[in-house]
């Protein structure tokens, strides 16, 4: 291990890479069932961009290969065994823009970069407005990026050279006022400190302060500090970083710590023997942001850093709640509301399903973790990450 994090290692016995993960993807397989694959090759790619590859995350054969409605891909499951080594690339003889860009979508580190609008994994083509590091985290129970970024700060630092120089976009590093990170700012790397309460992690609140999309039509992306780290392994040492930092905690885990674990590791393996013996709830990220896990999909999802487990009642119902619709004004919207947001115009303009009149509200910026706070806050039971989700399909539809 890189630096001096001292950390438990915890291994599993399967790995999955999940659909959902990837919107927009048309999966094309390059591995069927049981294929053994390298850590590090590739597995999968978008047919309607095949340059886009996804690659497994650790070696091993290719175990199930899930499906949902209309054939889409749930999750590509990988029963673990290292003997089968790892892929070795070759790092670029050069920093020219064309050929990181090249090496990022041959290495699988590509798929690990997110638009805003919309959510999606960029065309290789495209120009950003401005790229976003996320070095913070502020979600309740999450790992401290700090001391992540300081054992693998090589790695790190290797990864913003690369990213200042596939556009000519500004890259922004975002991080927490103590960390300010070992980093010479330039007229394209610009270091920025947030702070105040749960959201100051979300990209969200990071582009809406420095880079606002409005109604310019531009495009902004962003990526976590672990991947980060990942890229910058693979320029430097030309493999995979086969390790992630998640913590695991909430009141029904016994010893509440952060990690090392393979990327998308089986949930249910890294819960053995962490648990008491009161009924539990999974949530696959922070308490307010997270998910639970659908059946065939309990691994941990892309960049995701925390699993939280939160014990029940035991006679506590598994219906979802039913939702009354009715949407009350109050302090408490307006203290969880993502900045720049007015959020009970938002929230009628999600509810109604009015796409126009969401996206003159700041729509654009969004996504689905950005509006969980609402979720939670407001009595109607609404899941409008779901209702924004909705209007921001309408609107990509409409480009």
């Amino acid at each position: 291990m890189a630096g001096s994090l001292d950390l438990e290692t915890k291994a599993v016995t399967s790995v999955a890479l999940l659909g959902p993960d990837y919107r927009r993807f048309s999966f094309e397989l390059l591995c069927k069932d049981g294929d053994e694959v390298k850590a590090g090759a590739a597995v999968m790619r978008d047919a309607r961009r095949p340059e886009i590859r996804l690659v497994a995350p650790a070696a091993g054969r290719i175990s199930r290969v899930g499906r949902g409605a209309r054939r889409k891909l749930l999750a590509l499951q990988i029963d673990v065994d290292e003997s089968l080594g790892v892929v070795r690339y070759e790092p670029p003889a050069d920093d020219e823009g064309p050929t990181l860009r090249g090496f990022m979508l041959e290495t699988g580190a590509w798929s690990s970069l997110r638009t805003r609008p919309f959510g999606n994994v960029p065309h290789p083509d495209a120009e950003p407005a401005a790229i976003l590091v996320t070095a913070l985290d502020t979600a309740a129970f999450a790992p401290d990026p700090c001391p992540v970024v300081d054992a693998w700060f090589d790695e790190f630092r290797a990864a913003v050279s690369a990213l200042e120089k596939i556009s000519v976009a500004p890259v922004y590093l975002c991080h927490a006022p103590g960390h300010s990170l070992a980093i010479e700012e330039s007229d394209s790397v610009r270091k920025v400190a947030f702070s105040g309460g749960d959201s100051a992690g979300l990209p969200g609140v990071h582009i809406n302060a420095l880079c606002p999309i409005g109604f310019a039509g531009g495009e902004v992306w962003h990526l976590g500090y672990q991947d980060v780290i990942a890229l910058g392994h693979l320029l430097l040492r030309g493999t995979p970083w086969l390790q992630r930092v998640v913590s695991i905690a909430g009141n029904a885990v016994r010893n509440p710590r952060s990690l090392l674990v393979p990327p998308g590791a089986f949930i249910d393996e890294l819960l053995v023997d962490e648990l008491t013996d009161s009924p539990t709830r999974i949530i696959a990220g922070a308490p307010i942001y997270g998910r639970t896990p659908a059946p065939g999909q309990n691994f941990l999802a892309a960049g995701q850093r925390q699993i939280t487990v939160q014990a029940t009642s035991a006679d506590a119902s598994e219906a979802p709640p039913t939702t009354t619709g009715v949407l009350i004004p109050g302090d408490r919207l307006e203290q969880v509301a993502p900045p720049g947001i007015y959020p009970v115009p938002l929230m009628r303009a999600l509810q109604l399903g009015d796409a126009e009149r969401a996206r003159e509200l700041g729509a654009l910026e969004l996504v689905e973790e950005d509006v969980a706070p609402l979720s939670h806050a407001c009595i109607s039971n609404n899941d409008y990450g779901q209702l924004l989700r909705n209007v921001l399909d309408q609107l990509e539809a409409g480009r």
